[in-house]
Parts: structure tokens; sequence; C-alpha cells
């Protein structure tokens, strides 16, 4: 299979149980993961037919990389955050997310704004989180515009990623053009590269030192790593 140029199958197959895992609990899951993914699929094989490498991916494997890119989120995934180009402006993040989690940092920064007020969070987990969700209080409807854009928390800058614990989770949702649009650039990443690898050996080699040398470090804020992640995948593109 093309993925396991670049991933190994033990792995590859671990990630899928634990998907199915938390897909048997959440019925609804699979049937939107098949329409979501069946919309991903369509866009990616417009983009390979475009190249001249749609022959060259089997079918087979361009569903497996596309489950792939779907359920599988690192910090790697970043490099296709913070996309704005991507996003509609739709408000559908805005209108339908829950909860919409507040670290404790930005819950101490909150405290000096002139646009948040303290009463508006409530302590969730080891964090904070908005009173009003569903749709988000600061959500203007007549405009889809964020009162607080420009404070807006991390994981609202990040969405479709949801960032905590510095783990990595994402729902497919085919309602977003974001979410969509997300995974096919993930997905076309993901092929690129592994053609890259079958095609010359030597290309892991170069790929593994550069991500020894310019990984983002963690302790990073989000818009620094989203820009390195970018960086990378640039350099890579031109190898």
């Amino acid at each position: 299979m093309l993925l396991e140029e670049l991933h190994d199958r033990d792995y590859i197959d671990s990630l899928f149980k634990q998907y199915q895992e938390l897909a048997d609990a959440q019925p609804n899951l699979n049937s939107e993961l098949f329409i979501f993914e069946k919309m991903v699929l369509k866009r990616v094989k417009k983009f390979l037919k475009k190249s001249n490498r749609l022959k060259d991916v089997e079918k087979k494997d361009l569903k497996e990389i596309i489950h792939f890119s779907s359920i599988v989120f690192t910090e790697g995934s970043l490099v296709a955050a913070l996309r704005l180009d991507l996003c509609n402006r739709c408000g559908w993040c805005c209108e339908n997310c829950s909860p919409i989690y507040i670290t404790a940092e930005e819950y101490e920064s909150y405290q000096n704004s002139e646009n948040i007020m303290p009463g508006e969070m409530v302590k969730y987990e080891d964090g904070y989180r908005f009173e009003q969700d569903r749709p988000c209080e600061h959500f203007i409807r007549s405009t889809k515009k964020c009162d607080i854009y420009n404070e807006r928390p991390a994981v609202c800058r990040a969405y479709p990623i949801i960032i905590k614990d510095e783990k990595y989770a994402f729902t497919p949702n085919h309602f977003c053009k974001y979410a969509i649009e997300f995974v096919e650039q993930k997905a076309i990443t993901e092929i690129t590269t592994c053609l890259k690898i079958r095609d010359d050996p030597d290309f892991l080699e170069k790929l593994k030192k550069q991500m020894e040398t310019q990984i983002p470090d963690e302790s990073e804020n989000l818009e620094e790593r989203v820009k390195k992640w970018n960086k990378i995948a640039k350099e890579l593109n031109d190898i």
C-alpha cells in the first residue's frame, strides 16, 4: 500500500482501530465520515488528474490515504491550519461548536480585556469555557462575524483542528468548506510525499533530516508553529 512508504503498517492499523472504537460509541460518526470522505475524494481525484498523477495511485490507496488524513491529526497537521483562504466565513463553527474551550492562560489574559467579561466564562475541566454557545455569544449572525476576533481563543483560531493538552482531534463535518479543503490538503501532501519516496528512495532520508533540524518547538505560539510547518512543506515541495 502506498501509505506504507511513509508510515509503518502497524501504526496505520492501530490508528484505524482506535478510530473504529470511537465510531462504535458514536453511531452517527461513520455516516458523517462516509459523506465527508466522499466529498474529499472527489476533490483529490480532480487535483491528481490535473497534475497527471491519478494513474500513479490505485483506488484502494487513494481511499486509505483519505481515510487516514480524515482521522489522524498530529503536530504536523498544522501545516494546513490557519488557512483563512480555505474558510468561506459561513459561521457554522461559531453557531454549532460546544464547548468553546479557553485555556487558563487565555482566561488570565481576558481579565484585562475590554471585550470579554469574566462572567461570560465558567470553569470547565482544567480550563474554562464560554458559558453561552450554540451559537457563541460573540458571534454576530447578521454579519457572520466575531466581535472578539482578534482575541478569540486558540480553539477558534485552529479550527477545524481541536488542540487540547498537546493532543489533536478533528471531527469530520461536511457542512464546513474549511474542514473539507483542510483534509484535501492533508491527503494531497500524504500522497505526493509517498509518491516522491517511491520514486526516489533517498527522499525519505532528506525528509527525516529536515524534520530533525526544523521541527517547531511546541512551546512556541500557534501562529509561529504554523508558519514553520508551512515553510517545511514548501521546502519539501521544492526538493
